[in-house]
């Protein structure tokens, strides 16, 4: 059987993997806080395309 990674174990993964599912199936956020998510662009911030992304 072939492991997805080998930075961290196989328990350190399948517990990441469960972190994530909510982020993954839910519709928004999952923070319990709201001041925490990020904010989405106001309606005059320039297009930037993301870190790493050519223009």
């Amino acid at each position: 059987m072939r492991r997805e990674s080998d930075l961290h174990s196989p328990r350190a993964d399948d517990e990441m993997k469960a972190e994530l599912q909510g982020m993954l199936k839910g519709n928004g956020p999952t923070r319990a806080e709201e001041g925490l998510d990020t904010e989405p662009p106001a309606d005059d911030d320039p297009n930037v395309p993301p870190f790493g992304e050519s223009r």
